[in-house]
């Protein structure tokens, strides 16, 4: 009898080992990771034409070809990978463009992570401060009053600085974009619907999700805080 309890004992650990193998292995195999970047001027306005180029810092710091970066959608170059592990090593990113000094910096892949960052390169002669900075990923869903995608809203995100941002919901009324994190005013507006504005939304998080209700028969300007 207790050599029976020993042996279902024995296999049950065995199963447990095996299920924590497979998904230690289901998790490495869907390991995204790398770096989204926008390569902007001071003003915020994309540079075209930026050249990125990665090196290893050593002789065995080697970057995959599938992870080299290359221009991806939306003027956001990307340097990623999704297999396996991530990248081992230590890297050397250095960004060009006419008009513009070059910009050196050393950094290693996040471990299963993904970052969107900005890139705000300095023009010759200029004394502006050169920025790498994370960005956050707002996006949500625009639905009417009867809970229906509403296609065509314009998401438009106004900085104090200036800079000025915009998005446009899909035919499932989803939409989505990359933004420095901070304070700023979101406007949503679109045909037949009241403005909806958001005051002061404060944007602190790396997805943080902005789903919008408006309203085919409003008259009135919405306004929330």
């Amino acid at each position: 009898m207790l050599k029976s309890r020993n042996l279902k004992l024995i296999l049950t650990l065995i199963v447990l080992v095996l299920d924590f193998s497979l998904t230690i292995e289901a998790q490495e195999e869907d390991c995204l990771y790398g770096y989204k970047i926008y390569v902007r001027d001071e003003a915020g306005k994309p540079i075209e034409n930026a050249r990125l180029e990665v090196s290893g810092v050593t002789g065995k710091d080697k970057l995959p070809d599938d992870v080299k970066p290359f221009l991806g959608y939306g003027g956001a170059y990307i340097m990623s990978g999704d297999e396996g592990t991530t990248v081992k090593g230590n890297f050397l990113l250095r960004v060009s463009a006419k008009g513009f000094e070059t910009y050196e910096r050393k950094f290693s892949f996040p471990e299963c992570e993904y970052q969107t960052i900005e890139l705000r390169l300095r023009a010759e002669g200029s004394t502006a401060k050169v920025t790498f900075e994370k960005l956050s990923n707002l996006h949500g869903m625009v639905y009417d009053e009867e809970m229906k995608p509403f296609k065509g809203a314009k998401v438009e995100i106004s900085y104090a600085g200036g800079q000025v941002l915009q998005a446009t919901s899909n035919a499932y009324g989803f939409y989505e974009i990359d933004l420095p994190q901070g304070a700023a005013t979101i406007r949503v507006t679109g045909d037949g619907i009241a403005d909806v504005v958001f005051e002061n939304y404060k944007l602190e998080e790396d997805r943080p999700t902005l789903n919008v209700p408006v309203c085919r028969k409003c008259k009135q300007k919405e306004t929330k805080n």
